[in-house]
């Protein structure tokens, strides 16, 4: 099938290549992007599913090959020539174990060298773990690590683009209510982790090691509530609930039940701790300074 073919553009490095898996993804898309900044594009790979929702990147000088997380001989072939991948998890709720599996499996047998996964942060495997999530992290870091593969692990913090899913689009003008308790945590812009990302793939120092990249510091969701007031000149308050009200609301609103309940699962970690964690890496990554939670808030929500 045509979708199935590799769309090559300009002529072929003889370097090892760099593979980003989920290129059509706000993620795995921003990563390329940064890539190119850094490396000639010749020696860029971006693997998708939809080769046809890819052709923009192809503009860019990037080969795109089709790729399927559960399609492993598509994944082999995707793989050839290629020394680095950067796995971009699979979503919740699938089966994302296997297909990481899947993925580690066929970049060994391809003659990959080096796998960059990208796991949540938290401060250990016991506490508060998110329902679709955590689980299949844990096991497929600890398959990276039986691999022979060399890895790397990198954590990533509550997506800052987000925040408007867990507390509403609406906030900063009418105040907002999640299961957040007290609990603090850290976050990033997908721009800000995909250029880390990008930046630790043209490096060295990283091999086998596990990297938490986040803000280097964290909030409270009353903070999140005063830096709203702070950027709009208006009261916004916030309102810690309970899991049940919040799943009740959100269902009120018409979101899916599933929806709510894994939503509420990221606000019970939070309560109970297991994102109030922070760390250097990004900020040394980056050369600079991560956003502050008010260039944070006025990205995710327009400010």
């Amino acid at each position: 099938m045509a979708s199935h073919l590799a769309i090559k553009i300009g002529k072929q490095s003889t370097m090892a290549k760099i593979l980003v898996t989920g290129a059509t993804g706000r993620l795995g898309n921003a990563v390329l992007r940064s890539l190119v900044q850094k490396i000639p594009a010749s020696d860029v790979v971006a693997m998708a599913r939809d080769t046809e929702k890819a052709k923009p990147l192809v503009e860019l000088g990037i080969e795109v090959r089709y790729g399927d997380y559960t399609d492993y001989d598509s994944l082999v072939a995707a793989f050839k020539g290629v020394e680095k991948i950067y796995l971009v998890s699979a979503v919740a709720f699938s089966d994302r174990l296997a297909q990481h599996k899947n993925v580690i499996i066929a970049a060994g047998r391809a003659g990959v060298r080096h796998v960059v996964y990208t796991s949540i942060q938290r401060i250990n495997d016991e506490l508060a773990p998110i329902e679709g999530v955590t689980d299949s992290d844990i096991a497929t870091e600890r398959l990276l690590k039986k691999s022979g593969l060399t890895y790397t692990i990198i954590q990533h913090p509550l997506y800052a683009n987000d925040l408007p899913l867990l507390i509403g689009v609406n906030a900063a003008q009418e105040g907002f209510s999640a299961p957040t308790g007290k609990g603090r945590a850290s976050f990033a812009t997908y721009a800000e982790l995909a250029e880390a990302g990008a930046e630790l793939l043209t490096q060295t120092g990283y091999e086998n090691r596990t990297c938490l990249l986040n803000a280097g510091q964290t909030w409270s969701f009353q903070e999140i509530a005063d830096g709203l007031a702070r950027l709009t000149g208006k009261v916004v308050k916030y309102q810690p609930i309970s899991i049940g009200d919040f799943i009740a609301a959100r269902e009120a609103e018409g979101w899916p039940t599933a929806v709510a309940k894994f939503l509420s699962g990221w606000g019970y970690a939070i309560d109970k701790g297991a994102f109030d964690q922070s760390g250097p890496a990004l900020e040394k990554l980056l050369g600079r300074k991560p956003k502050d939670l008010d260039g944070i808030l006025r990205d995710a929500f327009s400010l």
